[in-house]
């Protein structure tokens, strides 16, 4: 039983080091996400689930507004292969984003979490939504 754990950890961890050895970036990180807002990465879709007040209280910067209850409705893209990246205030709904749009097909979604891990400035004002 022991080397079956062993081996399945050591089986997932192999597979994680593949993973960013292929270039894969964790946008999780806010200083990464930084980089790839301020253009030093790749094409991306960056979308604030929370409401609308939420979001015009202050977002991160390209944040696009799609309520969490409209997202499997409509989704911010057709390309199910784009980089989509999620972020609410606490991490719930961004969590649910995530998995609503991994139920539609969408491969490369990413849950930021909570808003509060930004450490930049913020953007306040109006509702962008995705068409």
């Amino acid at each position: 039983m022991k080397s079956r754990v062993l081996s399945i950890m050591l089986m997932s961890m192999t597979a994680a080091a593949l993973a960013f050895g292929q270039g894969q970036v964790d946008y999780t990180d806010p200083a990464k996400l930084a980089e790839l807002i301020a253009g030093k990465g790749v094409p991306y879709i960056l979308v604030d689930v929370r409401t609308p007040a939420e979001y015009a209280s202050g977002h991160i910067p390209t944040a696009v507004n799609i309520p969490n209850t409209e997202i499997a409705a409509r989704p911010p893209t057709d390309d199910i292969s784009a980089l989509i990246v999620v972020y609410c205030r606490s991490g719930a709904r961004s969590g649910a984003a995530q998995q609503a749009l991994q139920n539609l097909g969408y491969r490369r979604v990413v849950d930021f979490g909570s808003a509060s891990k930004w450490r930049e400035s913020l953007v306040e004002g109006d509702r962008p939504t995705e068409d």
